[in-house]
């Protein structure tokens, strides 16, 4: 049980302090008379507290003041974290012990969540993003016992109880079993250019997908920006990303809708229904959609950081102000294993709700731009670094395609009469 592994730590780091620190704790956590007795006894003492099988004493009844308040914070913070825990985990029972009727002492659920943090305590976010009722309290132990971090994906046992349920135990974090996983700091991540691509047409017909493909190659690791017109609905470059057939088992599709109609999200739900979907309402604030997105976009660093590919697509970024470059510049190929790609879809340029789109777009590494008319804009869509990804017969084609549109606009056309761009490719390499 979660609780005695607790306690079972507790008392460890309690043997190892001498009798003076066993002293100070004792009288920090409410023994009475905490300086009467040897070390074990004290211990006892101090330890019947943290499992809730008496309760701290009054100040007046903890003897006279010490000299040194110099005590193990740390371990008397646990501790307090242990009776909560053990009070929250006592199914029926609120913060006080009070049993509450209708509530079985066996009952226990399955949870699963985004790790976040408020002022004081971490919570398991069971719906969505935001803090909800659903909740699921995490003790600080649990946190520093299994190297938690904000945004780690937690999949666990908790128990409800009249002041909000606790988790009781953990199963995966993050897809691996919480003790078999080992992971880096995703600030030591070292960035190389992406060398990986992303392929977003897996047949002939999707004549976009395959001119993205030529003219401006997704990676992983990339900084992704699509910028779409207002008059046409991003779902559909939304869905083509998450549908790559370049995905595999270690990549996992993140998908962040801000400020999402209820259908478009059932609709992408539906559509991809391997990837982790998650949404804002339209009627959420801006700081709601910003504290959103932040915590979405620890969840794919927590990704990279285990060795995952991390994609992170973006419908609405240009909204949230300073925090959009934020995320955006978060994309990383990392040397060491892993990456976070960010894919942005915003509006064109110069239209309403596009008051980041022109930022987004100089500082992306990929850039897709989409015309009024639903077509890919191959003057102005690129890739930096493409050679780390094309061969350079296909660099060289696109070179020509881009011209020929510059001068005759009837690129499409070529795609249309073609059935994959290796056609296009050895087409124009053999000189015809």
């Amino acid at each position: 049980m979660a609780g005695e592994k607790m306690l079972a730590d507790i008392r460890e780091r309690l043997h190892k302090k001498s009798i003076h620190e066993v002293r100070l704790i004792a009288r920090a956590v409410g023994v009475h008379s905490p300086t009467d007795g040897k070390k074990d006894f004290i211990i006892d003492k101090i330890m019947a507290i943290a499992a809730c099988k008496e309760e701290p004493s009054p100040r007046s009844a903890r003897g006279a003041p010490p000299k040194s308040n110099d005590f193990d914070e740390l371990l008397v913070g646990d501790i307090n974290e242990c009776i909560r825990c053990i009070k929250a985990t006592r199914a029926g029972a609120d913060d006080y012990g009070t049993p509450q009727t209708g509530v079985s002492d066996s009952t226990e659920r399955p949870c699963s969540g985004l790790l976040d943090r408020d002022a004081r305590y971490f919570y398991i976010r069971i719906n969505g993003c935001l803090a909800g009722k659903g909740d699921v309290y995490v003790a600080d132990t649990v946190i520093r016992r299994f190297g938690l971090r904000t945004g780690d994906k937690i999949e666990g046992i908790c128990h409800p109880a009249a002041s909000g349920a606790a988790l009781y135990g953990i199963t995966s974090v993050n897809g691996f079993a919480p003790e078999a996983f080992a992971r880096r700091e995703f600030c030591e991540l070292t960035p190389i250019y992406p060398q990986t691509r992303i392929l977003l047409s897996s047949h002939g017909q999707d004549i976009n997908a395959r001119m993205a493909d030529m003219f401006a190659p997704l990676a992983f690791g990339q900084r992704a920006v699509i910028s779409v017109p207002s008059n046409l609905s991003k779902i559909p470059f939304v869905k083509r990303v998450a549908a790559s057939p370049s995905f595999d088992t270690q990549t996992k599709a993140v998908i962040f809708l801000i400020g999402g109609y209820p259908e478009e999200v059932t609709d992408i739900r539906r559509s991809a229904p391997s990837a982790d979907v998650f949404s804002t309402s339209l009627s959420a604030t801006a700081e709601e959609n910003a504290k959103a997105a932040e915590l979405v976009t620890q969840y794919c660093k927590r990704l990279a950081e285990c060795g995952k590919n991390a994609v992170l697509i973006v419908c609405g970024l240009s909204a949230l102000a300073g925090n959009a470059m934020e995320i955006l510049s978060s994309a990383i190929n990392a040397e060491e294993g892993g990456s976070l790609t960010v894919v942005a879809l915003v509006n064109a340029v110069g239209e309403y709700g596009s008051q980041n789109s022109a930022e987004l777009l100089h500082a992306a590494n990929m850039r897709l731009i989409i015309t009024q008319n639903n077509a890919v804009d191959v003057v102005q869509s690129f890739t930096l670094g493409r050679e780390y990804l094309q061969q350079e017969s296909e660099i060289a084609a696109a070179d020509k395609l881009r011209k020929t549109a510059a001068e005759e606009n009837n690129i499409s056309q070529i795609f249309q009469n073609t059935a994959s761009n290796a056609e296009i490719v050895k087409t124009i390499k053999n000189g015809r």
